[in-house]
């Protein structure tokens, strides 16, 4: 039987069971109930408005910060109407991070189950995010990706997923954004109808959309887990590491959004343990500086500066996660 951790880093949507010894509330729609009650302001609740005749209902959000939106929330979920709603359960990064409030059990999956694994796939550090899912009533979740490996573990109710299957060009990319979502979708879609005590593996940047079937209420837990490491602290470590001169980013790579950042992935490039100990790959050394601009900087010099920044960063563990909010206090 195929473990979940032997997912990482390949490109294959697929199902899995729960493992035998993986613990998770009995209880799960209750349980699911207390979180975003005990947590509303850092929930992420949205439902459909269906009293349009319009052919897609809009999307219309509750306001967290009003002591009466659990309530709303709650009742459409007691209701079986489209509603959708998201809680971070664990953010952690770099062996530094959090992880809620009775949300322990979560923890105990991703140390069990992923620890040892990722820290072999990921040598250069890696973040890991686990969030409660829970929907009803038909509502869609609208197409999309994530810069990580992901596993839906799905505890209740119904859930269809739809995954494309990452294009064979994108699986190649070096220095990579995720804002093409047509090129992404070009390939066949694989439909995944989920019952609960099922996994589903969402590889890296392949297009996905969620829709929770019927009126029962649909419980989920994901764990999205890698290293994409933004081309913005890359730079930002270059310049703190440069005696005079400076590299910067093209203009078309400027931008903090989740969708148009450009990252590249230190670890896919590593086929043996020893190679983190050496130079940059020249793949990716040769990539990194057809794109990055340089002031001052003679080449010889971004040789040595790029094998010197891979040395530290191997050793020390520079990755810092990939959102934008962990970026805004150094890129303008």
């Amino acid at each position: 039987m195929t473990r979940p951790n032997e997912c990482l880093q390949t490109h294959a949507p697929k199902v899995l069971n729960f493992p035998d010894d993986m613990s998770h509330p009995e209880s799960s729609i209750p349980w699911a109930l207390s979180m975003f009650a005990n947590n509303i302001v850092e929930a992420d609740m949205q439902y459909r408005d269906t009293s349009t005749a319009s052919e897609k209902s809009s999307l219309l959000y509750f306001d967290q910060e009003d002591s009466a939106s659990f309530e709303k929330f709650r009742q459409r979920i007691v209701d079986g109407k489209p509603v959708h709603g998201s809680l971070p359960l664990i953010d952690f990064c770099a062996g530094d991070g959090t992880v809620r409030d009775n949300a322990s059990w979560a923890w105990q999956i991703y140390d069990t189950h992923f620890h040892n694994r990722l820290t072999q796939c990921h040598r250069f550090g890696s973040y890991v995010r686990s969030t409660l899912w829970m929907s009803c009533g038909e509502h869609v979740y609208d197409a999309h990706c994530d810069p990580f490996d992901g596993f839906l573990f799905h505890m209740a109710g119904r859930k269809r997923v739809t995954v494309w299957p990452l294009p064979e060009k994108h699986t190649h990319d070096v220095i990579f954004n995720h804002a093409d979502f047509e090129g992404r979708m070009a390939s066949e879609p694989m439909v995944f109808d989920l019952e609960p005590g099922q996994i589903l593996f969402i590889p890296t940047g392949a297009m996905h959309e969620v829709v929770s079937l019927g009126e029962e209420a649909s419980v989920s837990v994901s764990f999205h887990m890698g290293s994409p490491f933004p081309m913005h602290i890359l730079c930002m470590q270059l310049n703190k590491m440069l005696q005079g001169g400076d590299v910067s980013l093209p203009d078309h790579m400027t931008s903090i959004n989740k969708f148009k950042m450009y990252f590249f992935e230190p670890t896919r490039f590593l086929k043996q343990k020893t190679e983190a100990e050496g130079s940059m790959p020249k793949e990716l050394s040769n990539a990194l500086k057809a794109v990055l601009g340089t002031n001052n900087v003679q080449p010889s010099t971004m040789d040595t500066l790029l094998g010197s920044w891979w040395q530290i960063a191997a050793t020390h563990q520079l990755y810092q996660g990939p959102y934008p909010e962990r970026l805004a206090e150094y890129v303008e």
